[in-house]
């Protein structure tokens, strides 16, 4: 599948071909004016390259439409933002990017989230939160402002009982025995779903082992309302905004959602694995 940020990235390239071309220069001729080397025209016009500012704001001026830069550099921000690097995030600590979570997810009116190995943040109880915190700490060198990422974290899930939002969680049954902290953790963590799991607004369902749903994804993903979906990578995070990159989530969702089991059959599948947990 090819991704938003791919298409933004060939879409900036096609213009700034569209500039050359107007210009009547071709690819070897703007490089020359520009001393680069064919291949980065080349590069970026294709799409294999982003450019930066500085880039544009020089091609545009060789191709004498230095007022097309405005509309580019927008273009550029875009898809600069679709995909921001953890060590670029962590600048402010873990705590800021929970903050910056808490603004986004005030503009959303329907989270539709599955996770295949991990509880969602929003359903994390504090000692929960704090083993998951500790070991991205870990992969990525920091441990700038944990504890303020946890109360962060716990203050984001007062969402969850706001009458005007709709949560629908899926989780897979992997999830559950993935142990994260110790085994009083885990039996927090499962007696947390079960009491989230009775919220009018929110639907939390299992997909457990024994039934395998059409399609299982690999990875987990937050659809905000039919706007956006958000990818965390071991190196980004990822925002896909493009309508059909959207809908194919959405049917993905779906599919899982057909294998899960939702309200007292959720339940059921937790006290489940409480047992199997405790014994």
């Amino acid at each position: 599948m090819t991704h938003s940020i791919e298409r933004a990235r060939r879409d900036l390239g096609r213009r700034l071909r569209e500039l050359r071309v107007s210009a009547g220069l071709t690819g070897m001729r703007l490089a020359d004016r520009l001393e680069w080397s064919q291949s980065k025209v080349s590069k970026i016009e294709t799409g294999r390259q982003a450019p930066t500012s500085e880039d544009i704001s020089a091609w545009t001026r060789v191709c004498g439409a230095p007022e097309t830069s405005v509309d580019l550099f927008a273009r550029l921000r875009d898809l600069e933002s679709m995909w921001v690097e953890w060590k670029e995030q962590l600048a402010g600590g873990l705590g800021g990017i929970q903050s910056r979570m808490v603004a986004e997810e005030e503009q959303v009116s329907l989270f539709r989230v599955y996770e295949s190995m991990i509880i969602p943040g929003l359903l994390q109880t504090p000692e929960y939160a704090t083993a998951v915190l500790e070991m991205a700490s870990r992969r990525n060198g920091t441990a700038i402002g944990l504890a303020e990422a946890v109360e962060q974290r716990m203050r984001r899930q007062e969402i969850l009982y706001r009458r005007d939002k709709r949560f629908q969680f899926l989780i897979a049954e992997a999830a559950l025995h993935h142990r994260r902290g110790d085994q009083d953790t885990m039996m927090e963590q499962i007696d947390r779903l079960i009491s989230v799991s009775g919220l009018s607004n929110v639907s939390v369902g299992i997909i457990p082992f024994d039934a395998p749903p059409p399609y299982l994804p690999l990875h987990g993903f937050w659809v905000q309302d039919e706007d956006s979906v958000i990818i965390e990578t071991a190196s980004a995070e990822l925002t896909l905004t493009h309508r059909s990159e959207i809908e194919q989530y959405l049917r993905v969702f779906e599919m899982a959602s057909a294998g899960a089991r939702f309200n007292d059959r959720a339940r059921a599948v937790l006290h489940r694995v409480t047992q199997a947990t405790s014994s």
